[in-house]
């Protein structure tokens, strides 16, 4: 399946070359191992879980993953995953669009410099530009955008790339960088057709469960792993508690008098909160940030779970989104409302039927819930999987498979 949309992805582009999009998904865990933790950005903390990888096509379809259960930067994977597409497609530019967690001076010249074009997202704090200075407009969809372009610099010796910065409808400014030969409409029009894989991530975990844990088998890391010391974390965080204590006893002794009866309380509270601070601080530096596992307290406790079995089944599930979404796609144009498309193909998966084995074809006659117009437009749909000749994949005689709706009498 990735295999055809690559290809499709090189076919539907020919003339500029593919565009995919790379970015991470966070899979949460609840159960009662230890495990790492990492940034999920729709809880805006960390949590325990794994993080995937995945690069989707331009319609927002997955075509390869990698799964770290120690999480870390997207930098960390970008290049290794172009690097695969690189291998299935050696002869095409491609086009990886990515958002801010990976637009880092090092990652794109590295991009750039291995013949990579790149769109991102320019990362804050950038010049806000006044609005006559957007001299073009753009049109997509019903949101009208004004634009234009200028050149960035890297820094350290790295080049430049282009910057086109972008007004939106209600007076917001985002910047883009990108290293590609293509007109800056397009590179606007890819970065908003980024949601597709936004919209990807939030179907397949509502609809297909790519969250859930599936396999429980853990193995526990090497003692030699390092990771980010837990001792560390612990002291910085009662060091702000501490020092968010002193902004709270300077705030409250600057609203009083010395003679005021509370002041003396409060000045030994920040001369005890002055001193812990001093304490921690002198800790720090024989307190790394990072360490050894079998140097912590969770050696013989931090795990993670296997990957295989939860590879496989997600691969079942990508395939049967996808699946869904093609099929949806075929259905829509039959029916009253087109924007109902998933749903009402969901009726027709969960619909009752009645198989009929011949020797010629195997028929399958469904009883879904619908309105009479509704009833029609599967009918017309199932007639347009007739023409794509299916057959079952264990039938050695290949007999065809045809599928109609039941009438009523």
């Amino acid at each position: 399946m990735a295999r055809t949309y690559l290809q499709v992805a090189r076919a539907e582009a020919a003339t500029e070359g593919p565009v995919f999009y790379v970015d991470n998904h966070m899979r949460p865990y609840t159960g009662k191992h230890v495990v790492r933790k990492g940034w999920r950005m729709q809880d805006k903390r960390v949590r325990p879980g794994a993080s995937d990888y995945y690069v989707h096509d331009e319609d927002g379809r997955p075509v390869g993953r990698l799964t770290a259960p120690h999480h870390g930067s997207l930098t960390d994977f970008l290049s290794p995953l172009c690097t695969t597409l690189r291998l299935a497609l050696p002869e095409d530019t491609i086009l990886v669009a990515f958002d801010r967690a990976g637009a880092f001076p090092e990652q794109m010249a590295s991009l750039r410099d291995t013949g990579f074009e790149f769109v991102t997202y320019e990362r804050r704090p950038y010049t806000v530009l006044s609005e006559a200075e957007f001299t073009e407009e753009l049109v997509l969809g019903e949101e009208k955008l004004r634009w234009c372009e200028t050149r960035k610099n890297l820094g350290a010796g790295r080049g430049r790339v282009r910057r086109i910065c972008v007004r939106t409808s209600d007076g917001r400014q985002m910047n883009l960088l990108a290293n590609s030969q293509r007109p800056a409409p397009r590179l606007i029009e890819v970065m908003r057709g980024r949601w597709s894989q936004e919209n990807g991530f939030k179907h397949g975990t509502e609809r297909w469960g790519l969250n859930q844990l599936d396999g429980r088998t853990v193995v526990h890391y090497p003692p030699d792993t390092v990771i980010p010391n837990p001792a560390r974390r612990r002291l910085d965080a009662v060091l702000r508690i501490w020092r968010a204590r002193e902004g709270q006893v300077r705030s409250e002794l600057a609203r009083l008098q010395a003679r005021d009866a509370p002041h003396a309380k409060l000045e030994d509270e920040l001369q005890l909160a002055l001193a812990e601070q001093r304490r921690l601080e002198a800790l720090r530096p024989s307190t790394p940030a990072r360490a050894r596992l079998e140097d912590t307290p969770l050696a013989g406790k931090l795990v993670h779970h296997t990957l295989d079995y939860k590879l496989l089944l997600d691969t079942v599930r990508i395939a049967c989104a996808n699946a869904e979404s093609e099929l949806a796609s075929t259905l829509a144009p039959h029916l009253p409302r087109a924007a109902e498309a998933k749903k009402a193909l969901a009726n027709l998966f969960a619909a009752p039927g009645r198989v009929h084995v011949a020797e010629d074809a195997i028929t399958v006659t469904l009883r879904p819930a619908g309105t009479p117009r509704e009833l029609a437009a599967f009918s017309r749909f199932l007639a347009t999987l007739h023409e794509r000749r299916l057959t079952l994949p264990g039938d050695q005689q290949a007999r065809p498979l045809r599928f109609r709706i039941h009438k009523l009498a």
